[in-house]
Formats: C-alpha cells, sequence, structure tokens
C-alpha cells in the first residue's frame, strides 16, 4: 500500500518530479523528509519558504488521507516512483510522475506498448486506419495506450477491445470521473481488458492545462507512437515529440496535401520527427517484431446469436434494425429510431463492445 508520506510528495508546493526524483536520491523514504526539521529543510530549499512550510506543517495530509480512502474503496493500484513494480518504461524518463494511479486488470509492463494517437474529428478513413492498425499490431501481441478522449482515441479503445487487445486510457483527471462522460461504457470495459491510468488525484478538475501532462504519461509507456490524422498543432503533435524525447520510435501516417486534419502528420514526416506509416508491415521491421500466434489476450468476443435478452429496450431496437436490414448507415438509424445522436452514438458503442455490431468505412454498421 502506498503510503501517506508518497502522496504528500507529489502534492507539496515546489516539489515537481524532477525535483522528487533528486530528493529521494538523498532520502531513503518520503516520510524521512517530512520528519526533517526546518534548518535542514532551509539547507536544501533555501529561501524557497512556501515549500518548508508545507512540508513541516504537513498542509497537504487531510487530501492524501481522503486520496488513500478513495484507492482503498475503489479497488485502485497506486505506485511510488521509488516503487519496485513501478512500471518500467517511466522509470527510464528523468521526470517520472510522483504517484501513479491504475485500474484495471492488465500489466503496464507489457513486452510490446504501442501508442495511437490523432484527432478528436476523425474522417472516416482516419477511423479505417486506425482500425486497421490496431488489428494488425494483434500479431504482434501488442498493447495499446491513448487518451481515452473522442475521435483517434476512442476508435483505438474500441478495436482494441473488439481484437482483444489489452488497452490502457491515459487519463487528464482522476479516477473518480470520465472525459468525456460518453465513453463511460468503453472506460468499463477497458477496464476488463486493460485499464485506466493517471497521475491526478480524485476531485480533479477537468482543464486543458493537465493533457500535457497526460501526454507525457503516454510518450513514456510506449516502445512505438503512432499519429493519425493531426492539425499542425495539438495534444498529438506534442505527445509525438515527447515520444521522440524519450527515444521511443514515432510513425505518422501521411495524409492528402491540403487537409487540414493531414498537416501535423505530414510536418512531423518533413522534419524527420515521424517515420512515414505507408505500409503496416514497416512496424514489425523496425521494432524488430517477430509475429506470433501465441496470445496474451482474451477470447474472441461472443457472436451476437441468442443474445438478444442482454439488450435493453434502446440497444435492442437499434440492434433489430442494424440486422433486418444487414447494414445501416448512421443517418438511417437515426431517422428510424428518432433517439438524437448522442444517446445514438454511445448507444452504437456499447453494442460494438458487447460484439453485436461493427463498424464499417462510411459511418456504416453491420451485425455480426
Amino acid at each position: 500500500m502506498i503510503s501517506i508520506y508518497s502522496l504528500a510528495l507529489s502534492k507539496t508546493y515546489g516539489i515537481g518530479p524532477a525535483v522528487a526524483k533528486k530528493l529521494m536520491e538523498y532520502y531513503p523514504t518520503a516520510e524521512e523528509l517530512f520528519k526533517e526539521s526546518r534548518k535542514s529543510l532551509e539547507t536544501l530549499f533555501g529561501s524557497r519558504e512556501k515549500t518548508i512550510e508545507a512540508i513541516l506543517n504537513k498542509t497537504m495530509f487531510a487530501d492524501c488521507e481522503r486520496e488513500l480512502n478513495f484507492i482503498i474503496n475503489n479497488n485502485i493500484k497506486a505506485y511510488f516512483f521509488k516503487d519496485d513494480d513501478y512500471p518500467y518504461r517511466l522509470k527510464q524518463i528523468d521526470d517520472p510522475p510522483i504517484c501513479l494511479f491504475t485500474k484495471g486488470n492488465r500489466d503496464l509492463d507489457s513486452n510490446r506498448m504501442v501508442a495511437i494517437v490523432g484527432t478528436r474529428n476523425p474522417s472516416d478513413y482516419g477511423k479505417w486506419v486506425t482500425a486497421n492498425i490496431v488489428q494488425h499490431l494483434k500479431q504482434y501481441n501488442a498493447s495499446t495506450i491513448s487518451g481515452l478522449a473522442y475521435g483517434i482515441d476512442s476508435v483505438t479503445h474500441l478495436r482494441s477491445i473488439a481484437e482483444s487487445i489489452p488497452t490502457f486510457g491515459i487519463l487528464g483527471h482522476g479516477l473518480d470521473k470520465i472525459y468525456p462522460s460518453q465513453n463511460w461504457d468503453l472506460a468499463k470495459a477497458m477496464c476488463d481488458k486493460g485499464g485506466l491510468v493517471t497521475d491526478f488525484f480524485s476531485g480533479t478538475l477537468i482543464s486543458p492545462h493537465n493533457f500535457p501532462r497526460r501526454n507525457r504519461i503516454i510518450a513514456a509507456l510506449c516502445d512505438l507512437c503512432i499519429v493519425i490524422e493531426s492539425k499542425d498543432k495539438g495534444g498529438s503533435l506534442i505527445t509525438a515529440r515527447l515520444a521522440q524525447d524519450y527515444n521511443r520510435e514515432v510513425f505518422a501516417v501521411p495524409g492528402r496535401l491540403g487537409d487540414i486534419n493531414s498537416l501535423g502528420c505530414n510536418k512531423l514526416i518533413a522534419q524527420n520527427q515521424a517515420m512515414d506509416l505507408c505500409d503496416l508491415n514497416k512496424i514489425g521491421e523496425i521494432m524488430n517484431w517477430d509475429k506470433t500466434t501465441n496470445s496474451q489476450t482474451t477470447a474472441p468476443l461472443q457472436t451476437s446469436q441468442n443474445r438478444e435478452n442482454e439488450l435493453n429496450e434502446v440497444e435492442l431496437k437499434i440492434y433489430k434494425y442494424i440486422k433486418e436490414n444487414r447494414q445501416a448507415s448512421l443517418d438511417s438509424i437515426n431517422t428510424y429510431c428518432n433517439f438524437g445522436f448522442s444517446l445514438l452514438n454511445s448507444t452504437l458503442m456499447t453494442l460494438e463492445l458487447k460484439g453485436f455490431i461493427k463498424i464499417l468505412p462510411g459511418k456504416m454498421y453491420e451485425a455480426i
């Protein structure tokens, strides 16, 4: 069990990952730091009075006590960066998260980890490419990582589950919430097939400022980072550049000239910050990964035959419509069911997670 002192170190004013790493080269445990005298702390921190007062008065302990209770009550694994079982890829970087919190049934130290990132508004082609990459990765017994956001992230996680590939979502907030909220069902399925990861305490407000910190973990946890459709600025490019800084391999899927969602990928390739992924076989060649018939994953999803009693009224109506028409477009399903796109999209995702339907190019759906 992680100690309250380890949690407190991560919440101490003026102490970030790099400083914490230096401190723990001197102190055997975080507890030893919090037992120091003012004189010793002044020697360490000089005129940084706010940091000294925070350590002496333990002002963060109330929050840390609440977090300990949250960890225990929600079956969360918590790691301090000095722990032996702290993910080894994060230990390799200069600024590993001081504390890390995970929920799920899979190991972050899996042999082959691939981050797949991209725009929140992908084209049909971008979704198709993502699905094909995920399917291709299965033969290498790889696991996938992404940010559980809309778009390429969600497609990555969803297709990974459909292919029985462990998949991990790195969050920009605590494990008490899911953002976007429409991904609750997806996140729940991921805990069975992979896991959720964060270095934020529960109760953390969702803020754009949190996501670069989240992207750093994505970049550090992977062996290979693949960017699929990205504008010339944004989180995907940040993740790719961090991955390069961490000596990870980086691929980008090239796109059409003038396509706004291809500007970032084309720029990465042009500036030699990523290799172009024109042939999926390059993944195995560059990573020196052998194909394998041995699977570390769970069994394939069951077919939908004789399982309709598992569906609620909304799910059943949508599924029967697709099944009767063999294939159906998003617009035709919406016209028939008239549930609204928000409910429709979340229900289609649930049906795919349960193995009743699969998505096809062109926003088409087919019953399995």
